[in-house]
């Protein structure tokens, strides 16, 4: 990637259900707060804004793709979803990472503060897309999501243009009862030979009637003593950047 090539950041959103007033709140200023850091750091601009209404969630986002690829001078397309709250540094903290694809963190809302990070499963001839839940991560430092591929969800991730003018279409693509787009989608990144990387200073939070975030994930490591060993452990050896 070119450290001199100013960034144009286009954020995008996949909306499915109501919006939550703190997510679309936390989304304007995480916008906010990205245009103003770039324009005084001259590393570029928010070049533009997209949001999906009743679109089925694979194809909302190969819309959002196709849109963003549309604008030419575009560097980096910024997902997030409709039940995201996203802090204000995120899109520069994942700027700064000068990945192809840099992610934050967040937890999924029925999932006891399991974390949305996962690495690369067995490949089973029902689910060309296997993935490993990770149970612990480096909190104090980025690191590559698995040595074979991972996949850290699409409710906070930046991907640079290179990754979709390369991986084919579709994008993504799902089965409900087998795999994900997210799944299907970085098994597709991984297989063009792009890594995933991972910025734990961006902690999200996923919305519904309750919000769920980094307080779950840490309760779940002290009170479930078996947590830990249920699943991927990252960080277990060095990981080089």
């Amino acid at each position: 990637m070119d450290d001199l090539k100013p960034a144009h950041v286009v954020f995008a959103v996949t909306a499915y259900g109501p919006c939550w007033a703190p997510a679309v709140s936390s989304w304007l200023g995480a916008v906010a707060v990205a245009s103003r850091t770039m324009t005084v750091e001259h590393r570029g601009k928010i070049a533009g804004t997209g949001v999906t209404d009743r679109y089925y969630t694979h194809s909302a986002e190969n819309t959002l793709v196709k849109d963003f690829l549309a604008i030419e001078d575009a560097t980096h397309l910024f997902f997030t979803e409709i039940d995201m709250i996203l802090p204000s540094h995120t899109i520069p903290t994942l700027l700064a990472l000068n990945k192809p694809c840099a992610s934050g963190v967040y937890y999924l809302r029925n999932g006891n503060g399991q974390p949305c990070l996962y690495v690369k499963g067995f490949t089973e001839k029902s689910n060309p897309y296997p993935h490993s839940p990770v149970s612990v991560f480096p909190e104090d430092r980025p690191f590559k999501l698995g040595e074979k591929g991972g996949c850290p969800g699409l409710g906070c991730v930046l991907i640079a243009r290179e990754v979709f003018e390369t991986v084919p279409y579709p994008w993504f693509d799902l089965q409900e009862s087998k795999y994900g787009s997210d799944m299907f989608f970085f098994t597709k990144l991984r297989d063009a030979g792009y890594e995933v990387w991972v910025d734990p200073s961006v902690q999200c939070w996923q919305i519904d009637y309750t919000v769920v975030g980094v307080e779950d994930y840490h309760r779940r490591l002290k009170e479930d003593h078996a947590f830990a060993g249920s699943g991927y452990i990252i960080g277990a050896h060095h990981d080089e950047r």
